[in-house]
């Protein structure tokens, strides 16, 4: 018998789902000399990146055509430097932010990425001869596709695998950790996750984690040490140890790194990033020498109201503004500490959204989307990719099985494809990486590139 441990700690500042060796000890500079961290954004709801990457040169008219309610003004478009992949683009206001980065060779972008099991044409898809992921379009599956569910066979992802394909030196200290509520991409076989809450704090109920001398504090340590043969008593003295000693590793991180110096929002996703970045600095100082973070958004199922301005109900460019002001103040935060070579991080969401309106001002579920990849390792001022979609619906590039053409994008890249430039980073070999991504072995190339 085991306890729903997530319900029974859910007023923990921070859980974890397995065991964890996490030291009781506070900081010591060790100061990992090989040191990365991989930062993951998801934006669950399925992102419409055909608002936030724009052409502005005779394709701007295409798309303002096929999406009359939904098209930014051509003037509200901050213009990215150079030619890529055939078009002079553009951000959405929103991401201004990022375009700074962009312009710095510190963000990428890579155009048309989404769920493939294998290189897939137009032609196949519309002959039903292609090998397609399941439930493409269904808000679940597909995030946890793109976070390399393997099946309920294997409910890990590719975080979580690349972590115990890694030698036990390497994933010392936290490796895995989540602030989200689907966390896939960091759930591993052998390795333990840490479930984090930036709305936290250093106690425990009325226990002080961070004074070692509170009666409360020494009490709930003492719990945490309890043994017993039965196995019910056994699996929540077990629970309790490996929560205790995560949420005191989360109190530390908080408590002995200074503040950011980074502007941060007073959002969810302003807050999660903002706990990431100190903790990141606790990590390294305290001796870890990978880790992936994962961090989740919500609200851009945005069948409705995309274009809002309303404080009440947020539009795409509310949301990433706010995302946008994260990234920045997350990025320079990084630089502050001299870490900007040592973390990378990624935005993806689970699939993209059509080209032309849903009858609410909004936008329905598609495919291929844009992600974005940031920091000091990345070959940024570009965005990646062979060509970039016909914004026509029924046009030449519309993967739409059904009249009427709503304008959806076959993916030019694969998740795994995206997914794999950064674990080769973190120090996976090219046979480990296809234990990890093992649709990789059905692509030419297994990784794009931008790292």
């Amino acid at each position: 018998m085991t306890l729903d441990r997530r319900n029974f700690l859910k007023h923990a500042g921070a859980v974890s789902l397995a065991g964890l060796g996490a030291s009781l000890a506070h900081v010591a500079d060790v100061q990992a000399a090989d040191y990365k961290a991989l930062v993951v954004v998801f934006l669950s709801g399925g992102h419409d990146g055909n608002n936030l990457l724009v052409p502005m040169d005779g394709a701007y008219n295409d798309y303002a055509k096929a999406r009359p309610s939904l098209a930014l003004p051509k003037d509200s478009l901050v213009p990215l430097s150079g030619t890529h992949i055939g078009h002079k683009f553009g951000l959405s206001g929103a991401s201004r932010g990022l375009s700074t980065l962009f312009e710095q060779q510190r963000m990428a972008i890579v155009a048309n990425v989404g769920a493939l099991i294998q290189p897939t044409t137009l032609t196949q898809l519309r002959d039903r001869t292609a090998k397609l992921p399941p439930f493409l379009g269904s808000h679940t599956e597909q995030e946890q596709w793109i976070q390399g569910w393997m099946g309920d066979e294997d409910l890990s992802g590719w975080g979580g695998r690349a972590m115990d394909a890694m030698p036990q030196s390497m994933r010392n200290k936290q490796p895995l950790i989540a602030l989200a509520r689907d966390y896939t991409a960091v759930l591993g076989n052998h390795t333990p996750i840490s479930l984090a809450n930036s709305n936290g704090s250093s106690n425990w109920g009325r226990a002080n984690l961070q004074n070692t001398n509170d009666l409360t504090q020494k009490r709930l340590e003492w719990l945490s040490r309890m043994q017993s043969g039965n196995a019910f008593e056994a699996e929540f003295s077990r629970s309790m140890r490996v929560a205790y000693l995560d949420s005191l590793e989360f109190a530390n991180g908080q408590q002995s790194v200074a503040e950011p110096t980074g502007m941060f929002p007073n959002m969810q996703i302003g807050k999660d990033l903002r706990f990431a970045a100190k903790h990141i600095a606790y990590s390294k100082r305290a001796g870890a020498r990978r880790q992936v973070y994962l961090v989740q958004d919500g609200g851009y199922d945005t069948h409705t109201g995309q274009v809002s301005t309303d404080p009440g109900n947020p539009g795409l460019e509310t949301l990433f503004n706010d995302v946008t002001s994260s990234l920045v103040g997350f990025d320079q935060s990084m630089r502050s500490l001299g870490m900007q070579d040592e973390v990378v991080t990624i935005v993806l969401s689970e699939f993209g959204r059509t080209l032309d309106p849903a009858a609410g001002a909004g936008s329905d579920h598609a495919w291929g989307n844009h992600w974005y990849v940031m920091g000091g390792p990345v070959k940024g001022g570009r965005i990646y990719g062979d060509d970039f979609p016909t914004l026509q619906t029924g046009g030449p590039d519309d993967a739409s099985l059904y009249d009427p053409k709503r304008g959806q994008w076959l993916p030019q890249f694969s998740s795994d494809q995206f997914i794999a430039d950064t674990l080769l980073w973190m120090g996976l070999s090219p046979a480990q990486l296809l234990t990890v991504l093992p649709n990789l072995a059905n692509f030419k190339n297994h990784k794009i590139g931008y790292l």
